[in-house]
């Protein structure tokens, strides 16, 4: 499998991911321009790509859905409630493409199984796809577990917390996107309006540094070997900061990353990365 993060942030979020005969993206919230020239940078086309998960439907992951829908013939995975708060937007141009490709078969609607949180795993013919639910203020917001064989992705930003009983099924993955969006005390200290830090902070907000660390040191196994941190606040938290919480979250609990690679994410492209 290979990734490569093309932005991450509140100003846009897309993700690159390839596994066998499948390419993959999961959030278009940046410019087709910029996912084109990202995409040529390691010699795949924009046409190359079969399928684009969606994982909510924010202007920052959806920004150009609109245009690749229309470019690529590929398969849209989103659930019900996106679908929904897109056709309850005000975007009429992005509204009647949707409807138009949902219509023709293009995007596939995800629904949970009964009684459960969980949903329908997806496949695409040897790669599974597992589709975890998030807690953002979002109409039903999800995140992503690819599995290829024995190696294995997991894609979660966006949430206020991390459901316990995802634990099992995201366990021990080779690979982490995971949110480390802020600070609480350097949020605190903004500009931003009571409202907008109480949002933050709800269980329908964001992951700040050390709730994604608590969480990271209960899911990572021997199998990790590489952690992005995602959809940093550029005014609330600081790179040195990140890296000291999650230095001093796992020596209190006592665990050893120094076989993990962690990558820093931006609303710019990280490298490609080898899994």
């Amino acid at each position: 499998m290979r990734i490569k993060v093309l932005a991450s942030g509140s100003t846009g979020n897309c993700t690159y991911i390839e596994a066998t005969d499948h390419k993959i993206l999961i959030d278009v919230g940046i410019s087709k321009k910029n996912i084109v020239q990202e995409l040529n940078n390691i010699g795949v086309a924009l046409k190359d790509i079969d399928s684009l998960f969606i994982t909510h439907e924010h202007e920052d992951h959806i920004k150009s859905l609109g245009t690749i829908l229309n470019y690529c013939d590929l398969t849209c995975y989103m659930t019900s409630g996106t679908y929904q708060a897109i056709l309850n937007s005000k975007n009429d141009s992005l509204k009647k493409i949707i409807i138009s490709r949902f219509n023709n078969g293009y995007i596939i609607l995800l629904n949970r199984l009964t009684n459960s949180i969980l949903y329908q795993d997806i496949y695409l013919d040897e790669i599974i796809i597992k589709v975890l639910p998030t807690f953002h203020d979002a109409k039903e917001p999800v995140g992503f577990k690819i599995i290829d064989g024995l190696e294995s992705i997991v894609y979660i930003t966006d949430t206020g917390y991390v459901h316990q009983s995802l634990f099992e099924i995201i366990s021990n993955a080779d690979c982490y996107v995971l949110e480390c969006n802020h600070d609480p005390y350097i949020l605190m200290a903004s500009d931003r309006t009571y409202a907008l830090k109480m949002r933050i902070l709800s269980d329908h907000g964001h992951l700040s540094n050390e709730d994604a660390f608590v969480t990271l040191a209960k899911i990572i196994g021997e199998r990790t070997k590489l952690v992005f941190y995602a959809h940093i606040s550029q005014e609330c938290n600081l790179t040195e900061i990140i890296e000291m919480t999650r230095k001093k979250v796992m020596q209190d609990i006592g665990i050893d990353t120094s076989r993990i690679q962690f990558v820093v994410t931006s609303p710019l492209a990280t490298e490609v990365f080898e899994l």
